[in-house]
């Protein structure tokens, strides 16, 4: 396949990598540093998963400069900008590239799979469930740090063909990302909100891992304040997860999610760390 890249975070970088290495052609678009380190020296992916050097990969920082030297049709798009970014990536994108592709959007965030949608239409729209955790260690350097459970990929009820999505599924799961299909994909969307609000915005203002929350009586109160307040959100939305009530998913968070991402940061709090370093 021919796979492009928005963005070349860690979680693209990660995606990409695999990809790549599976002996796909893939193409990133994403900051200078990374794209220069990965141009000269490879892209060098470590971590739960292995150690992997992976030079099959070409990256831009424009998508003009893309488009006028990638001379290939894309079958796929994976979207892994912050949330913040989605909208103006995908206007960008969509202008620069006449012929329409599936777009998985595999970012953390509610409404970034509803703006795919309202740009390229259902038909060409996914959106992933990624609960594993990477961070850059250096430009062109990524590691899988923690791994709770598959990614889940997946497009709305008539939207895009159902095939399609097992196809991608099994794509990342030979390239060593084990990933699910599903019918149900808003579910687990609204479910890693819900993960990301109880852990993220905490562990960004204390400064500490995941597993610290776990820890600490003051800090499992807040966070059982704001899973009791998701709630009554969901309940406002008509939103069913599978977790019935606020206990049994504190439960569950508690014993089983944070500990299999006991020793991850906040992406939040990296980045804040790297707006600090600029």
């Amino acid at each position: 396949m021919n796979i492009i890249v928005l963005g070349a975070g860690a979680i693209g970088l990660v995606f990409g990598g695999f990809l790549a290495k599976a002996g796909h052609r893939v193409v990133f678009l994403g900051r200078e540093e990374n794209v220069l380190a990965v141009k000269k020296h490879g892209l060098f992916v470590e971590g739960l998963w292995g150690n992997h050097l992976i030079k099959n990969i070409v990256g831009y920082t424009s998508l003009n400069e893309l488009n006028e030297k990638e001379k290939i049709t894309f079958d796929l798009a994976l979207l892994t900008v912050k949330s913040y970014d989605t909208e103006n990536m995908l206007k960008a994108f969509h202008a620069a590239f006449a012929d329409s592709m599936p777009i998985l959007s595999l970012q953390n965030g509610l409404g970034n799979l509803e703006k795919i949608i309202q740009i390229f239409g259902p038909n060409w729209a996914m959106a992933g469930r990624v609960i594993f955790g990477a961070e850059i260690d250096n430009p062109g350097k990524v590691s899988v740090t923690v791994y709770a459970e598959e990614v889940i990929i997946g497009g709305i009820e008539h939207g895009i063909d159902y095939q399609r999505v097992v196809e991608v599924a099994d794509t990342l799961t030979n390239a060593g990302i084990p990933t699910l299909p599903t019918h149900e994909i808003k579910k687990y969307i609204w479910g890693k909100a819900l993960y990301n609000s109880a852990l993220n915005g905490l562990g960004a203002i204390l400064g500490v891992k995941y597993g610290f929350l776990r820890e600490h009586e003051s800090s499992r109160m807040l966070i059982a304040s704001i899973v009791h307040e998701f709630f009554s959100v969901l309940e406002k939305e008509n939103i069913r997860l599978d977790w019935p009530t606020p206990e049994v998913y504190l439960d569950d968070l508690f014993e089983r999610l944070i500990p299999a991402t006991y020793d991850h940061y906040p992406s939040m709090l990296r980045d804040i760390q790297k707006s600090d370093q600029r």
